[in-house]
């Protein structure tokens, strides 16, 4: 009896769409998603418009899968921190570390989520933004630890955690990873400069 090997055909099947997702991020983030073709996209992964869409249903899905990857990722990584069992204001330095580094090695991703999620389908939209609530939350509640701990000066917490993103999202419109200076050093400025202006005495 022949035995076939179907984890074979799915790694090529995952590689492929890697490959596609690879590429359109780069022509999304470039060219905006209305002005990416899907003829531009299925081009430069090596594959015809039909053979791409057995990886995608649509070219939306392909901007959601995108945006999902890259939220996702991030969102381990916050949890990850605030999960600790660190002080709240070692936490809190290392989110600012972390987010400020994170979105400046992932350009592309952070301006595709930063322009593109009008893009998206209403469902995908209700998914993208409940995404987008669980950062806001989080950020939040380790605010509000300080805050308990008298560590924070007297503002709004869900103020200072839309603060805090709209800072470094703000970082894909003007930071060149290959300037002067480089994402971890970014990512001390930005701590430095949101702790000092949250915490009492900073």
């Amino acid at each position: 009896m022949l035995l076939i090997d179907r984890s074979v055909g799915m790694k090529g099947m995952s590689s492929k769409r890697e490959m596609v997702l690879g590429v359109a991020t780069k022509l999304f983030a470039a060219k905006g998603f209305d002005g990416a073709s899907v003829r531009k996209i299925a081009e430069e992964a090596g594959l015809s418009v039909a053979g791409m869409f057995h990886y995608f249903s649509t070219k939306e899905e392909i901007l959601f899968d995108i945006m999902m990857a890259f939220l996702d990722e991030g969102l381990r990584g916050l949890k990850r921190i605030c999960e600790s069992e660190k002080p709240s204001i070692e936490r809190l330095k290392e989110v600012c570390k972390f987010f400020s580094e994170y979105f400046a090695g992932h350009q592309d991703e952070l301006t595709i989520l930063s322009n593109e999620g009008k893009s998206l389908s209403p469902e995908h939209k209700q998914i993208f933004k409940r995404k987008q609530r669980q950062y806001l939350d989080i950020v939040r509640s380790l605010l509000r630890e300080l805050h308990d701990e008298g560590l924070l000066k007297e503002i709004d917490q869900t103020v200072l955690a839309f603060l805090f993103f709209g800072m470094v999202l703000w970082t894909s419109r003007w930071y060149n990873p290959q300037g002067i200076v480089n994402p971890t050093e970014l990512g001390e400025i930005i701590s430095e400069v949101f702790l000092r202006g949250v915490l009492k005495g900073g």
